[in-house]
């Protein structure tokens, strides 16, 4: 990814910030809190998996953080 994308009256640029990370259970769609490593994030899982033994399929999120630059 090139951390910059172009639209007709603004561009979104990449800030270099911290990513976020959040777990996600597939099953319910529950989302687990924020976290600064994905490690961290995944560790949403096993509790969540503790309260619903049969949600056995999670995924990783990350979000990078954008600016709007107005042209």
């Amino acid at each position: 990814m090139s951390g910059e994308y172009r639209f007709a009256r603004f561009r979104l640029v990449s800030t270099g910030g911290q990513l976020v990370f959040r777990a996600q259970c597939e099953v319910c769609e529950e989302l687990g809190p924020q976290a600064g490593t994905g490690d961290a994030a995944m560790m949403w899982t096993v509790f969540h998996l503790d309260d619903y033994p049969d949600h056995e399929v999670f995924r990783e999120l990350s979000s990078t953080p954008y600016r709007v630059s107005r042209r």
